[in-house]
């Protein structure tokens, strides 16, 4: 199992990231791309079988649900640290910084910076 320092500061680092780019709270209209659900419907099926991996609450004035940021990161970095301890040793170090890379709401790198990357060599985006 990976080492709860590690997971505290993965968690540090995903909640910096995230509180930039959505503020302390997470809207259900960004969560299901940040879980991984394949459509908002997907989400809303498991919200209604209460198996969201973190709790949802209301805004009384705001339409919709909402998560707190610390909340998701938390549980992203725990997900990430069941994947690396699941490597062999020698493989954790490699992924351990190749897992450094920001995760944005599209599950990609370079999201959260605006950035993205060319699709071939030489190719830039229009």
């Amino acid at each position: 199992m990976a080492k709860q320092a590690d997971i505290e500061r993965l968690t540090g680092e995903l909640r910096d990231s995230l509180t930039k780019l959505y503020g302390p709270l997470l809207p259900s209209r960004e969560l299901w791309k940040i879980f991984g659900y394949s459509s908002p419907a997907a989400y809303r099926q498991a919200r209604a079988r209460k198996s969201l991996p973190v709790g949802e609450f209301e805004i009384e004035g705001r339409r919709g649900y909402f998560a707190l940021t610390y909340d998701v990161a938390q549980w992203l970095a725990m997900q990430s640290s069941q994947k690396i301890s699941a490597l062999p040793a020698e493989d954790q170090e490699a992924s351990v910084e190749t897992d450094k890379r920001p995760v944005g709401p599209e599950g990609g790198t370079g999201v959260m910076t605006g950035q993205t990357q060319p699709k071939n060599e030489g190719e830039a985006e229009m």
